[in-house]
């Protein structure tokens, strides 16, 4: 159904739904929290275990991780304009970060638990259902209120610019978004505000400031560019004295933002344009997935290590591990770990030169770690000392990077989070040498869009990645 045949129908409802919308809010956190215990409850049943007073305390111990999580990852907001696979998604990281940080807790705090091992899996699998499915039920109950005319909201979008004429695009397209356009408005003459001549302008602000006033608009998104401060100022003035939501867009895309995010300082908004993701709960979160990860991969490759390090101590002279200086977390150097697999050694600051195809520099034995990537095996230790992470951009030697900086724009900001044993740009093909600028740039290109879009999601995808590329790779030499 189109925006304008809902507008004609059923004219301007905000519903009960919108008027109420704190409270379903505050409902839905009290819906989780039962569906945890309910879950815990449903899940011994099924196993034949039976209820005690310890299994409580567990189960809200559960809620109390789940709603920590669920704080910094704002997953109790308005999700009207987010599409429900992102819901889903930051819902389900939630509880599984919940899950990780419970079992952990158990593993070390409750060594003899009366609750069984195997009873956390189907716990957590139960509730996911549950929390999906409210959610899934709870959109298809708007998309039918939406569809009969109800709940929604009109917006009126002031700035006829690109900008401007693409959030209304969007808007028209994504009618579960429950978002009626109603116009886009501009405080200049339209042959002065239009950028292009198939943009439509539906009025100036005084226009719009007649709808306002006759209640036909919820919400304004002002479009201007930022150094038009001035206009932005007189049209908040005018919309002041209004019940309007007023929501300013702002354009930052000159800066070639990185995991752009707001900050507030003494109470004055901030915009952070160049951070890592891994703050608070997300560092948090990602640190206690390296740790026990690692740990349990350390566990299973102990036996292969030590062989290896016998093999190259017995065909080859030099020491079995190999250390380099390389750049970390925040730029600061580290030393790294790797089998040896050449006769010479470098240490990467001062003096580097890359691998190349049939390298002479490289031992039999050598070019089977490498091809493999065993030689990377002992970097299990950086990741448990903290000073690298599973998953991340590859470090580059000293060296290396002080090349490179001078030539690739924004190539320091890949060191933002911590280097990683294996990184987005490695399962992508990006992978051994680096001999044309093309290559780095791809390289570097693939960093910041993990950075920029990074979740445990992502990374639990690049490590499973990483089996099937390390088979078949014909970069790495």
């Amino acid at each position: 159904m189109e925006q304008s045949e809902l507008q004609r129908r059923h004219g301007h409802r905000r519903g009960w739904v919108h008027s109420h919308g704190a409270t379903l809010v505050d409902l839905l956190r009290i819906v989780d929290a039962a569906w945890i215990l309910a879950g815990l409850w449903i899940t011994e049943q099924w196993v034949g275990v039976s209820w005690h007073d310890r299994h409580l305390t567990i189960g809200l111990l559960a809620v109390g991780f789940f709603t920590a999580a669920a704080g910094q990852w704002t997953l109790y907001r308005s999700w009207r304009v987010s599409p429900l696979r992102t819901e889903l998604e930051r819902a389900v990281s939630c509880w599984a970060v919940s899950m990780l940080l419970l079992a952990a807790v158990l593993y070390f705090f409750d060594p003899a638990p009366d609750v069984p091992r195997s009873l956390l899996p189907l716990w957590g699998f139960t509730v996911m259902v549950l929390m999906l499915g409210t959610r899934v039920v709870s959109r298809l109950v708007l998309r039918t209120l939406r569809r009969n005319g109800r709940n929604f909201r009109t917006a009126a979008i002031v700035g006829a610019n690109e900008t401007g004429h693409s959030i209304a695009g969007l808007m028209r397209r994504s009618t579960w978004m429950g978002m009626v356009v109603a116009g886009i408005y501009d405080d200049r003459a339209p042959q002065a505000s239009r950028t292009h001549p198939e943009m439509k302008l539906d009025g100036g602000i005084d226009v719009l400031i007649q709808r306002v006033e006759r209640g036909e608009i919820d919400v304004v998104y002002i479009v201007l560019p930022l150094r038009a401060e001035l206009r932005i100022q007189q049209v908040v003035d005018r919309l002041r004295d209004s019940m309007v939501q007023i929501l300013f867009v702002p354009d930052f895309s000159a800066f070639g933002l990185l995991h752009a995010s707001w900050e507030v300082l003494g109470g004055m908004p901030m915009v952070s344009l160049m951070d890592t993701p891994h703050r608070g709960f997300e560092g948090a979160s990602k640190r206690l997935f390296d740790i026990v990860m690692s740990s349990l991969i350390l566990t299973l490759i102990a036996v292969p290590l030590l062989c290896i390090a016998v093999a190259i101590k017995t065909t080859s002279r030099g020491p079995v591990i190999f250390r380099q200086r390389r750049y970390g977390l925040d730029g600061k150097e580290f030393e790294i770990y790797k089998f040896r697999s050449m006769t010479t050694v470098e240490d990467g600051k001062n003096e580097f030169k890359q691998a190349t195809k049939n390298d002479v520099r490289i031992t039999p034995l050598g070019a089977f770690l490498r091809r493999t990537s065993l030689d990377e095996l002992p970097q299990i230790i950086n990741v448990l000392q903290g000073r690298m992470s599973l998953v991340g951009p590859r470090p580059h030697p000293v060296a290396l990077n002080e090349t490179q900086r001078k030539l690739i724009d924004n190539y320091m900001l890949r060191h933002k989070v911590r280097p990683g044993i294996t990184g987005w740009a490695q399962v992508n093909g990006f992978r051994g040498e680096t001999d044309t600028p093309e290559k780095m740039l791809n390289r570097i290109r693939c960093d910041l869009e993990y950075i920029n879009y990074w979740s445990l999601k992502l990374d639990i995808k690049i490590l499973w990645m990483t089996i099937f590329k390390v088979l078949d790779d014909p970069n790495a030499y």
